[in-house]
Protein backbone atom coordinates (compact mmCIF):
# COMPACT_ATOMS: atom_id res chain seq x y z
CA UNK A 1 0.00 0.00 0.00
CA UNK A 2 2.74 2.45 1.13
CA UNK A 3 4.44 1.46 -2.16
CA UNK A 4 1.36 2.47 -4.22
CA UNK A 5 1.03 5.89 -2.60
CA UNK A 6 4.53 6.41 -3.47
CA UNK A 7 4.12 5.66 -6.58
CA UNK A 8 0.89 8.25 -6.92
CA UNK A 9 2.74 10.69 -5.07
CA UNK A 10 6.58 10.96 -7.60
CA UNK A 11 4.22 10.20 -10.27
CA UNK A 12 2.15 14.17 -9.02
CA UNK A 13 5.89 15.40 -8.50
CA UNK A 14 6.55 14.98 -12.20
CA UNK A 15 3.43 16.26 -13.83
CA UNK A 16 3.55 19.46 -11.13
CA UNK A 17 7.58 19.40 -12.28
CA UNK A 18 6.58 19.05 -16.13
CA UNK A 19 3.95 21.73 -15.80
CA UNK A 20 6.09 24.50 -14.21
CA UNK A 21 8.83 23.42 -17.03
CA UNK A 22 6.45 24.04 -19.81
CA UNK A 23 5.26 27.63 -18.27
CA UNK A 24 9.22 28.40 -17.64
CA UNK A 25 9.71 27.60 -21.35
CA UNK A 26 6.74 29.51 -22.86
CA UNK A 27 7.73 32.67 -20.61
CA UNK A 28 11.62 32.62 -21.83
CA UNK A 29 10.34 31.84 -25.72
CA UNK A 30 7.76 33.87 -25.56
CA UNK A 31 7.45 37.05 -27.87
CA UNK A 32 4.44 39.31 -28.19
CA UNK A 33 6.12 41.54 -29.80
CA UNK A 34 5.92 39.59 -33.11
CA UNK A 35 2.51 38.63 -32.64
CA UNK A 36 1.61 42.49 -32.47
CA UNK A 37 4.06 43.12 -35.55
CA UNK A 38 2.31 40.12 -37.42
CA UNK A 39 -1.04 42.01 -36.66
CA UNK A 40 0.01 45.16 -37.60
CA UNK A 41 -0.63 46.78 -34.17
CA UNK A 42 1.06 49.39 -33.12
CA UNK A 43 4.00 48.90 -30.12
CA UNK A 44 3.31 51.33 -27.13
CA UNK A 45 5.88 51.46 -24.50
CA UNK A 46 6.15 54.03 -21.64
CA UNK A 47 8.90 54.91 -20.39
CA UNK A 48 9.68 56.06 -16.85
CA UNK A 49 12.81 57.40 -15.36
CA UNK A 50 14.59 59.39 -12.27
CA UNK A 51 18.41 60.45 -11.49
CA UNK A 52 18.36 58.29 -8.20
CA UNK A 53 16.88 55.43 -6.82
CA UNK A 54 13.36 55.99 -4.96
CA UNK A 55 11.19 53.07 -4.23
CA UNK A 56 8.80 52.71 -7.50
CA UNK A 57 8.02 56.76 -8.04
CA UNK A 58 9.74 58.51 -11.22
CA UNK A 59 9.85 61.96 -12.56
CA UNK A 60 10.67 61.78 -15.98
CA UNK A 61 7.61 60.11 -18.47
CA UNK A 62 7.75 59.37 -22.04
CA UNK A 63 5.59 57.06 -24.31
CA UNK A 64 7.41 55.54 -27.41
CA UNK A 65 4.75 54.51 -29.66
CA UNK A 66 6.29 52.55 -32.85
CA UNK A 67 4.32 51.90 -35.89
CA UNK A 68 5.83 48.12 -37.64
CA UNK A 69 4.03 49.24 -41.01
CA UNK A 70 5.59 52.09 -42.10
CA UNK A 71 8.65 52.08 -38.85
CA UNK A 72 7.46 55.51 -37.83
CA UNK A 73 8.28 56.77 -34.32
CA UNK A 74 6.62 58.37 -31.85
CA UNK A 75 7.90 60.04 -28.62
CA UNK A 76 5.09 61.54 -26.50
CA UNK A 77 6.61 63.32 -23.79
CA UNK A 78 3.99 63.40 -20.28
CA UNK A 79 4.04 66.09 -17.94
CA UNK A 80 5.01 65.10 -14.30
CA UNK A 81 1.48 66.43 -12.99
CA UNK A 82 -0.19 64.01 -15.45
CA UNK A 83 -3.55 63.10 -13.40
CA UNK A 84 -4.16 59.31 -13.04
CA UNK A 85 -7.48 57.50 -11.98
CA UNK A 86 -6.75 55.52 -8.84
CA UNK A 87 -10.40 53.81 -9.29
CA UNK A 88 -12.18 53.75 -12.04
CA UNK A 89 -14.86 56.42 -11.33
CA UNK A 90 -12.42 58.87 -10.71
CA UNK A 91 -13.01 60.17 -7.46
CA UNK A 92 -9.04 59.05 -6.63
CA UNK A 93 -6.59 61.09 -7.97
CA UNK A 94 -2.66 61.38 -8.22
CA UNK A 95 -0.02 62.61 -10.11
CA UNK A 96 2.15 60.20 -12.57
CA UNK A 97 5.14 60.69 -10.56
CA UNK A 98 3.56 60.47 -7.18
CA UNK A 99 2.04 56.79 -8.08
CA UNK A 100 3.92 53.81 -7.50
CA UNK A 101 4.93 51.98 -10.33
CA UNK A 102 3.12 48.84 -8.21
CA UNK A 103 0.14 50.34 -9.92
CA UNK A 104 1.38 50.26 -13.46
CA UNK A 105 -2.18 48.55 -14.79
CA UNK A 106 -3.92 52.33 -13.31
CA UNK A 107 -1.41 54.42 -15.49
CA UNK A 108 -2.01 52.06 -18.04
CA UNK A 109 -6.13 52.57 -17.73
CA UNK A 110 -5.57 56.10 -17.11
CA UNK A 111 -3.69 56.48 -20.94
CA UNK A 112 -5.86 53.72 -22.26
CA UNK A 113 -9.39 56.66 -21.06
CA UNK A 114 -7.94 59.79 -22.12
CA UNK A 115 -5.65 58.62 -25.35
CA UNK A 116 -7.07 55.62 -26.38
CA UNK A 117 -3.89 53.87 -26.00
CA UNK A 118 -3.13 50.71 -24.98
CA UNK A 119 0.35 50.59 -22.75
CA UNK A 120 1.34 46.65 -22.17
CA UNK A 121 5.01 47.38 -21.81
CA UNK A 122 7.17 49.73 -19.76
CA UNK A 123 10.94 50.64 -19.00
CA UNK A 124 12.37 52.04 -15.94
CA UNK A 125 15.68 53.74 -16.13
CA UNK A 126 18.02 55.41 -13.63
CA UNK A 127 21.14 57.86 -14.17
CA UNK A 128 23.51 55.09 -13.45
CA UNK A 129 21.50 52.92 -16.21
CA UNK A 130 21.83 55.56 -18.68
CA UNK A 131 25.28 55.93 -18.23
CA UNK A 132 26.27 52.71 -18.89
CA UNK A 133 24.04 52.24 -21.54
CA UNK A 134 25.53 55.10 -23.46
CA UNK A 135 29.11 54.10 -22.95
CA UNK A 136 28.01 50.70 -23.99
CA UNK A 137 27.03 52.66 -27.25
CA UNK A 138 30.56 54.26 -27.04
CA UNK A 139 29.43 57.76 -26.68
CA UNK A 140 27.50 60.34 -28.04
CA UNK A 141 28.57 63.23 -29.84
CA UNK A 142 26.43 66.25 -29.60
CA UNK A 143 26.62 69.77 -30.96
CA UNK A 144 26.86 72.45 -28.42
CA UNK A 145 25.41 76.29 -29.89
CA UNK A 146 23.54 77.86 -26.60
CA UNK A 147 22.73 75.16 -24.40
CA UNK A 148 24.59 75.83 -21.36
CA UNK A 149 24.29 79.15 -19.88
CA UNK A 150 27.48 81.37 -20.37
CA UNK A 151 28.27 79.39 -23.10
CA UNK A 152 31.75 80.29 -24.20
CA UNK A 153 33.46 80.53 -27.54
CA UNK A 154 35.47 77.30 -26.85
CA UNK A 155 31.83 75.59 -25.86
CA UNK A 156 30.69 76.29 -29.34
CA UNK A 157 30.83 72.76 -31.69
CA UNK A 158 30.65 69.51 -32.07
CA UNK A 159 31.39 67.64 -28.18
CA UNK A 160 31.76 63.98 -27.06
CA UNK A 161 30.11 63.29 -24.37
CA UNK A 162 29.99 59.66 -22.08
CA UNK A 163 27.72 58.32 -20.10
CA UNK A 164 28.41 60.88 -17.19
CA UNK A 165 28.15 63.71 -19.43
CA UNK A 166 25.32 63.05 -21.08
CA UNK A 167 23.58 62.69 -17.45
CA UNK A 168 24.78 66.12 -16.92
CA UNK A 169 23.81 67.62 -20.06
CA UNK A 170 19.97 66.58 -19.59
CA UNK A 171 20.35 67.93 -15.86
CA UNK A 172 22.08 71.15 -16.70
CA UNK A 173 18.75 72.84 -17.61
CA UNK A 174 17.68 76.46 -16.55
CA UNK A 175 15.38 76.24 -13.24
CA UNK A 176 15.22 72.78 -13.52
CA UNK A 177 12.80 72.26 -15.82
CA UNK A 178 11.83 68.96 -16.53
CA UNK A 179 10.38 70.43 -20.26
CA UNK A 180 13.66 71.62 -20.90
CA UNK A 181 14.84 67.88 -20.22
CA UNK A 182 12.15 66.43 -22.70
CA UNK A 183 14.12 68.72 -24.96
CA UNK A 184 18.07 67.20 -23.89
CA UNK A 185 16.96 63.79 -23.61
CA UNK A 186 15.51 64.05 -27.93
CA UNK A 187 18.89 65.65 -28.56
CA UNK A 188 20.76 62.32 -27.28
CA UNK A 189 18.36 59.79 -28.83
CA UNK A 190 17.80 61.85 -32.27
CA UNK A 191 21.63 61.62 -32.65
CA UNK A 192 21.76 58.36 -31.24
CA UNK A 193 19.07 57.21 -33.86
CA UNK A 194 20.64 58.96 -36.69
CA UNK A 195 23.64 57.02 -36.02
CA UNK A 196 22.14 53.85 -36.42
CA UNK A 197 23.75 52.31 -38.88
CA UNK A 198 27.09 52.56 -36.57
CA UNK A 199 24.81 50.96 -33.80
CA UNK A 200 23.75 48.37 -36.59
CA UNK A 201 27.23 47.36 -36.52
CA UNK A 202 26.66 46.39 -32.36
CA UNK A 203 23.33 45.25 -32.71
CA UNK A 204 23.01 41.28 -31.45
CA UNK A 205 20.99 39.55 -29.22
CA UNK A 206 24.14 39.00 -26.82
CA UNK A 207 23.97 42.86 -27.29
CA UNK A 208 20.76 43.85 -26.57
CA UNK A 209 21.03 41.04 -23.60
CA UNK A 210 23.85 43.39 -22.06
CA UNK A 211 22.25 46.30 -22.76
CA UNK A 212 19.05 45.54 -20.69
CA UNK A 213 20.85 43.13 -18.36
CA UNK A 214 20.05 45.58 -15.07
CA UNK A 215 17.06 47.36 -16.84
CA UNK A 216 13.73 47.24 -15.03
CA UNK A 217 11.22 46.35 -17.71
CA UNK A 218 8.70 43.71 -18.20
CA UNK A 219 9.86 43.01 -21.41
CA UNK A 220 11.45 39.75 -22.17
CA UNK A 221 15.51 39.96 -23.78
CA UNK A 222 13.84 38.49 -27.22
CA UNK A 223 10.96 41.10 -27.22
CA UNK A 224 13.73 44.02 -26.38
CA UNK A 225 15.16 42.29 -29.72
CA UNK A 226 12.19 42.19 -31.61
CA UNK A 227 11.65 46.28 -30.86
CA UNK A 228 15.33 47.18 -31.81
CA UNK A 229 14.84 45.19 -35.08
CA UNK A 230 12.00 47.29 -35.98
CA UNK A 231 13.52 50.66 -34.65
CA UNK A 232 16.29 50.44 -36.46
CA UNK A 233 14.82 50.07 -39.75
CA UNK A 234 12.51 53.52 -39.00
CA UNK A 235 12.02 56.09 -41.72
CA UNK A 236 10.74 59.12 -39.49
CA UNK A 237 10.98 60.08 -35.54
CA UNK A 238 8.28 62.56 -34.51
CA UNK A 239 7.89 63.89 -31.02
CA UNK A 240 5.47 66.22 -28.81
CA UNK A 241 4.42 66.68 -25.55
CA UNK A 242 1.19 65.27 -24.50
CA UNK A 243 -1.78 67.95 -25.05
CA UNK A 244 -4.05 68.96 -22.66
CA UNK A 245 -4.58 71.62 -19.58
CA UNK A 246 -3.55 72.07 -16.04
CA UNK A 247 -7.12 71.70 -13.61
CA UNK A 248 -6.87 71.88 -9.81
CA UNK A 249 -3.21 70.96 -9.91
CA UNK A 250 -3.49 67.97 -11.99
CA UNK A 251 -2.67 68.09 -15.69
CA UNK A 252 -5.25 66.47 -17.86
CA UNK A 253 -6.24 65.49 -21.21
CA UNK A 254 -9.89 66.38 -22.33
CA UNK A 255 -11.81 65.28 -25.76
CA UNK A 256 -10.16 68.82 -27.29
CA UNK A 257 -6.79 67.91 -27.00
CA UNK A 258 -7.04 64.26 -27.57
CA UNK A 259 -8.56 65.39 -30.66
CA UNK A 260 -5.60 67.46 -31.36
CA UNK A 261 -3.13 64.83 -30.34
CA UNK A 262 -5.06 62.12 -32.90
CA UNK A 263 -5.30 64.18 -35.87
CA UNK A 264 -2.01 65.85 -35.24
CA UNK A 265 0.56 63.62 -33.80
CA UNK A 266 -0.99 59.81 -34.41
CA UNK A 267 -1.83 60.36 -37.69
CA UNK A 268 1.35 61.07 -39.08
CA UNK A 269 2.84 57.87 -37.38
CA UNK A 270 0.07 55.55 -39.19
CA UNK A 271 0.20 57.59 -42.68
CA UNK A 272 3.05 57.11 -44.65
CA UNK A 273 3.91 60.80 -44.70
CA UNK A 274 5.87 62.98 -46.60
CA UNK A 275 8.52 65.45 -45.04
CA UNK A 276 6.82 68.96 -44.70
CA UNK A 277 7.19 71.24 -47.41
CA UNK A 278 6.54 74.24 -45.00
CA UNK A 279 9.55 73.57 -42.52
CA UNK A 280 10.02 76.66 -41.47
CA UNK A 281 14.24 77.57 -41.93
CA UNK A 282 16.61 79.95 -40.53
CA UNK A 283 19.64 80.19 -42.36
CA UNK A 284 23.00 82.14 -40.49
CA UNK A 285 26.27 83.03 -42.67
CA UNK A 286 29.34 81.32 -40.02
CA UNK A 287 32.16 82.54 -42.04
CA UNK A 288 33.36 86.24 -43.19
CA UNK A 289 32.30 85.53 -47.18
CA UNK A 290 29.47 88.12 -47.68
CA UNK A 291 26.17 86.69 -49.71
CA UNK A 292 26.45 82.74 -48.46
CA UNK A 293 23.05 82.78 -46.63
CA UNK A 294 21.21 85.24 -48.98
CA UNK A 295 22.33 83.13 -51.78
CA UNK A 296 21.26 79.70 -49.67
CA UNK A 297 17.93 81.48 -48.91
CA UNK A 298 17.55 82.19 -52.83
CA UNK A 299 18.01 78.46 -54.00
CA UNK A 300 16.13 77.15 -51.23
CA UNK A 301 12.91 79.66 -51.71
CA UNK A 302 13.17 78.87 -55.25
CA UNK A 303 12.59 75.26 -54.74
CA UNK A 304 9.57 76.28 -52.44
CA UNK A 305 10.99 76.11 -49.15
CA UNK A 306 10.01 78.60 -46.73
CA UNK A 307 13.27 80.42 -44.97
CA UNK A 308 11.71 82.77 -42.51
CA UNK A 309 15.38 84.27 -41.47
CA UNK A 310 18.69 85.10 -42.80
CA UNK A 311 21.05 86.71 -41.11
CA UNK A 312 24.92 86.69 -40.07
CA UNK A 313 26.44 84.28 -37.14
CA UNK A 314 27.43 85.27 -33.93
CA UNK A 315 29.07 82.04 -33.65
CA UNK A 316 32.67 80.86 -34.15
CA UNK A 317 33.11 80.78 -37.85
CA UNK A 318 33.08 77.30 -39.73
CA UNK A 319 34.52 75.78 -42.66
CA UNK A 320 31.89 73.09 -43.38
CA UNK A 321 28.30 74.20 -43.03
CA UNK A 322 25.93 72.69 -40.54
CA UNK A 323 21.82 71.70 -40.31
CA UNK A 324 20.97 71.75 -36.68
CA UNK A 325 17.19 69.91 -36.22
CA UNK A 326 15.49 71.98 -33.98
CA UNK A 327 12.31 69.88 -33.46
CA UNK A 328 11.94 65.95 -34.91
CA UNK A 329 11.06 65.26 -37.79
CA UNK A 330 14.00 63.45 -39.48
CA UNK A 331 12.40 63.57 -42.63
CA UNK A 332 12.21 67.29 -43.07
CA UNK A 333 15.75 67.39 -42.40
CA UNK A 334 16.84 64.40 -44.54
CA UNK A 335 15.57 66.19 -47.27
CA UNK A 336 16.92 69.97 -46.77
CA UNK A 337 20.52 68.01 -46.72
CA UNK A 338 19.76 66.10 -50.03
CA UNK A 339 18.71 69.86 -51.82
CA UNK A 340 21.40 71.76 -49.81
CA UNK A 341 24.74 69.22 -50.33
CA UNK A 342 25.08 69.31 -46.80
CA UNK A 343 25.93 66.10 -44.78
CA UNK A 344 26.76 67.02 -41.23
CA UNK A 345 23.29 66.98 -39.35
CA UNK A 346 23.46 67.72 -35.19
CA UNK A 347 20.27 67.74 -32.78
CA UNK A 348 19.84 70.77 -30.58
CA UNK A 349 15.92 70.54 -29.67
CA UNK A 350 14.15 74.16 -28.55
CA UNK A 351 10.63 74.28 -29.31
CA UNK A 352 10.52 77.22 -28.45
CA UNK A 353 12.13 78.29 -31.57
CA UNK A 354 9.81 79.47 -34.51
CA UNK A 355 11.66 77.43 -37.03
CA UNK A 356 11.89 73.66 -37.29
CA UNK A 357 15.70 74.07 -38.75
CA UNK A 358 18.87 76.07 -38.69
CA UNK A 359 21.62 76.34 -41.17
CA UNK A 360 24.80 77.53 -40.86
CA UNK A 361 26.92 77.86 -43.64
CA UNK A 362 30.69 76.97 -43.32
CA UNK A 363 33.22 78.19 -46.01
CA UNK A 364 32.46 75.11 -48.20
CA UNK A 365 29.74 77.00 -49.54
CA UNK A 366 31.93 79.59 -51.35
CA UNK A 367 33.32 76.74 -53.46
Amino acid sequence: MKSKYLKILILFAIIIALVFGVLIYKRHSRNVIEEIVSMNDMINILIAGRDSYNDNMFRFFSLVTINPVNKNIGITFIPPDYRILMNDDGTKLKKISEVDFYYFDRIRYTLKKDIQMNVPFYIILYSADVIRSVNLLEGVNIFFIDQIQNTSKKDFGLQYLDGEKVVQYINSVEQNSIYMKYDRILDIFLTLYNDKDNIKKLFSYKFISELFRNIRTNLMSQEIYSIAEVALNGANIDSTLLPGDFNNGYYTVDELSYMSYQQEFLTNLVLQSEPDSNVKIKILNGTNIPGLARKLRNDLIRDGMNVVEFATSNYPTIHDSIIICRQSDMKSVKRISDMTGIGKIYFVTDTRQLSNILIIVGEDMAK
